[in-house]
């Protein structure tokens, strides 16, 4: 498993894959072509490589399938042929984008899963090395979630109803003696 991610990570895979798909064409002559094997090298280069090979393998690749094709089969219309090769590139450029806005997006995504230890009381989180700690802790180190406190109106008028019941009827709250 390392070895293939390894393997899909280096941007040379990707060069080779697009050339072997040119040879393709090359051998297998005019009347059959492979240009949706096109795909596989920009997908897979937007997703584990760099979307800047992606982009360049979007647009080398049906640039090489058209020199292939001109030099292969000199009957056909040279203006089917670049049409053709221009939106071969466009699909495969948009593909490259999608797939790498994927891997962008999947980057900034961090996900808690599973079932989380709690304590019933305080609300602590039991980590899995046994220590407890926070909850806000636990959530900020374990995704790209922050936390601004705040205080509901039951629990103001749990732990605070003295001091909102002076407030409105206009009470002052009583001086605190100087140390």
């Amino acid at each position: 498993m390392r070895f293939l991610v390894m393997f899909l990570a280096h941007p040379l895979t990707y060069v080779v894959m697009g050339a072997g798909i040119l040879l393709l064409d090359l051998f297998t002559g005019p009347m059959l072509k492979f240009p949706i094997l096109f795909v596989l090298p920009v997908a897979l280069a937007a997703w584990f490589c760099q979307a800047r090979l992606a982009y360049s393998l979007a647009g080398v690749l049906p640039l090489g399938a058209f020199l292939v094709g001109y030099f292969m089969d000199a009957t056909t219309d040279i203006t089917a042929n670049v049409v053709n090769a221009l939106v071969r590139i466009a699909v495969l450029a948009l593909l490259a984008f999608f797939a790498a806005t994927a891997v962008q997006l999947q980057l900034l995504v961090k996900v808690l899963r599973g079932r989380l230890p709690i304590c019933m009381w305080c609300k602590n989180i039991r980590k899995a090395d046994g220590k407890w700690e926070q909850l806000e802790k636990y959530i900020i180190d374990h995704s790209e979630a922050d936390f601004t406190h705040g205080l509901c109106p039951e629990c103001m008028k749990k732990h605070y109803s003295d001091w909102v019941d002076e407030k409105r009827s206009g009470a002052t709250l009583p001086e605190v003696p100087e140390a």
